[in-house]
């Protein structure tokens, strides 16, 4: 026993000496189970520490894991839609002034596009909102509403001057 604990002096008092390395290995064996403690590894955005949640388990993906969030592809997605939603409350600015409505009746316009657009948005994300963002679904609708209705705005008055005024 002594001269084992001397050829090993670094071992850990938990760990137990390999076997040594066979020629060929059997095709029954099958390789040790690997220890979730040891190599866990942790993504600070997603909380993973944090332990469970008040509703129960602590998972949200339905028992398959853990939910791990990517802010890299969360703010490349905003951006995207922020363009979208830019331009297309440009455009529908110039439809409204075009058309010449004033009033109520562009504000609505304004909403009624708005909507649609933000319903085209959601399709083309399959209506699984939660796979791209972390906004609820009332959140997402009401983004930017504010940024667009100034560019709305700006062109709706924009191209009715230029349409009924010049």
């Amino acid at each position: 026993p002594a001269s084992a604990s001397h050829n090993q002096p670094h071992d850990p008092p938990h760990a137990q000496p390999s076997p040594s390395p066979s020629p060929s290995p059997s095709p029954s064996r099958s390789p040790p189970p690997l220890s979730r403690s040891k190599t866990t590894m942790i993504d600070p955005m997603a909380n993973l520490d944090a332990g469970p949640s008040a509703g129960g388990t602590g998972e949200t993906t339905g028992g398959e894991g853990k939910d791990v969030f990517d802010l890299a592809a969360d703010n490349h997605n905003a951006k995207k839609v922020d363009k979208i939603r830019s331009f297309l409350g440009i455009a529908s600015g110039c439809v409204a002034g075009v058309l010449g409505l004033t009033g109520l009746s562009g504000l609505v316009c304004f909403l009624v596009l708005h909507l649609i657009v933000n319903l085209s948005i959601l399709a083309k994300m399959k209506f699984n909102l939660r796979a791209y963002s972390r906004q609820s679904l009332l959140a997402f609708l009401a983004a930017d509403l504010q940024k667009c209705a100034m560019s709305f705005m700006l062109f709706w008055t924009l191209f009715y001057g230029l349409v009924y005024l010049f």
